[in-house]
């Protein structure tokens, strides 16, 4: 049937020899790199860092589920920005089936609920989702002071953002202190705020080198060694960036 069905319609067969355009060869380029028949049912798109996808990373690894951990190149990365991949021109990108998902914190939600950590009620689910969007506010100066190559201007950057980061640090000690009446921060079942308050704020503070988060939130950074030498402890061995600049 093939081969008659070929003979009926020849058109078929030389389109493939046909020129194309540029655009097309970038869609046809990125979809061979992103997308496989084989590739796991979680494939995470990111650059070589933290940044907005430690969250993801840690969920998923969290659950001992197989993803795909793609990195992206400076070198690839223009090519995947102006393809249909990358609806936003914005990093990152989760596919999962096949389905493609965008913006870091609707993709953390999105997984949190997937994997039954996003709450036990309406209250637990706006702490975590808040928790999501400060990090948001962190990242965003942390990121500002990494990549400043002037070295006034980023020594004010630092203090901004180191500001900031404390803020947000005692803050969220004093909910800990109202939440964590059992072994986790919101009580008695490991959530997704316990990986934010572990991955998040670890990452900021690794970005701004600050090394004494204990002084001002002791509560915190206990909680946090717990949950990096249990729930995290395989994301830490295999999927954290170690001296990340983001």
């Amino acid at each position: 049937m093939v081969k008659k069905y070929s003979k009926e319609k020849p058109k078929k067969k030389i389109s493939k020899k046909k020129s194309v355009s540029k655009k097309s060869i970038t869609k046809t380029k990125v979809t061979k790199t992103l997308i496989k028949s084989s590739d796991p049912t979680f494939i995470i798109h990111y650059f070589g860092g933290n940044g907005r996808a430690c969250i993801a990373r840690a969920i998923l690894s969290s659950h001992n589920v197989e993803f795909k951990n793609h990195i992206i190149s400076n070198k690839d990365w223009p090519d995947i920005k102006k393809s249909y991949l990358c609806e936003f021109g914005q990093l990152p990108i989760l596919q999962h089936n096949k389905k493609i998902y965008n913006q870091s914190i609707s993709i953390n939600i999105y997984l949190s609920k997937l994997f039954n950590i996003s709450g036990n009620n309406l209250e637990e689910e706006y702490e975590i989702n808040n928790l999501f969007c400060t990090y948001e506010d962190l990242f965003s100066v942390g990121g500002k002071y990494a990549f400043c190559q002037n070295k006034d201007e980023k020594n004010k950057l630092k203090k901004q953002a180191t500001d900031k980061y404390l803020l947000y640090l005692k803050q969220i000690e004093e909910r800990y202190k109202k939440y964590g009446k059992g072994n986790y921060y919101l009580g008695k079942k490991f959530t997704a705020a316990d990986i934010y308050v572990t991955v998040g704020l670890g990452n900021i503070a690794d970005i701004l080198e600050f090394k004494n988060s204990e002084k001002y939130a002791p509560n915190l950074m206990n909680l946090c060694k717990r949950i990096k030498s249990k729930e995290l402890k395989n994301f830490y061995d295999n999927y954290y960036f170690k001296h990340s600049l983001f």
